[in-house]
């Protein structure tokens, strides 16, 4: 192998080694296409033991008592656990999709001075989140909210309000269980339509024997 053709292999291993360093083994910044700035809250949805939502004046509330279960109020009933413990992954990260204003002029313009529905979620320690939901956008695209204690208005999603709104109009009731199905009873066997042959009688001893034979178990007379 000639010199040149050692220095050029030299220089295709020293690329290629490179190359695997800078994309495969050197640390990379996490990249998130999540804004932390619209992060209105993030809790452990597993922590909260209380929502309260209310909707065109309707109040539900679910609380989660010390045998790990949810009840709604004040129904007092059991509810449906799957379906609140579903739904809190969305609520209890709730984001925005951007922010409208942190000094809003009139909270009319927004529907937030009477708010349509609202959203609580409660921890064990007694602290609160509350969210104001006020009027939908103009194109649709979700509806402003605040929370109580901040002049933010952020601009939250339009199924985040639909869990809402769902809670008061559709209580997360506990399903009812479905019964199992009982075997069904064995049907009658069918009677045969082809006719039972008759079964063959054995013939009585009173039956006529022909003559010159003698009749079985009587002893022939002699002379006869």
């Amino acid at each position: 192998m000639s010199f040149r053709t050692t220095w050029i292999l030299l220089a295709v291993f020293v690329v290629l080694a490179a190359g695997v360093y800078f994309f495969e083994i050197r640390p990379r910044p996490e990249v998130s296409s999540l804004d932390p700035k619209l992060q209105i809250w993030k809790v452990n949805k597993d922590a909260v033991n209380r929502v309260v939502t209310m909707s065109g004046g309707q109040e539900q509330i679910m609380e989660k008592r010390a045998d790990g279960l949810w009840y709604l109020m004040p129904q007092d009933v059991r509810a449906d656990y799957w379906r609140i413990s579903g739904t809190l992954i969305r609520l209890s990260n709730m984001r925005a999709s951007r922010k409208v204003t942190d000094n809003p002029a009139d909270l009319a313009t927004y529907g937030l001075d009477q708010p349509k529905a609202s959203l609580t979620l409660g921890l064990p320690d007694g602290q609160t989140y509350t969210l104001l939901i006020g009027d939908k956008t103009p194109n649709e695209g979700g509806y402003y909210a605040k929370e109580p204690d901040s002049n933010t208005i952020w601009l939250v999603g339009t199924f985040n309000v639909e869990d809402i709104e769902r809670f008061v109009k559709e209580p997360a009731y506990e399903p009812t269980p479905v019964p199992s199905p009982q075997p069904s009873a064995t049907p009658e066997a069918a009677a045969s339509g082809t006719p039972t042959p008759a079964a063959t009688g054995t013939p009585s001893t009173g039956d006529s024997v022909p003559v010159g034979l003698p009749t079985p178990g009587v002893a022939a007379t002699p002379g006869s």
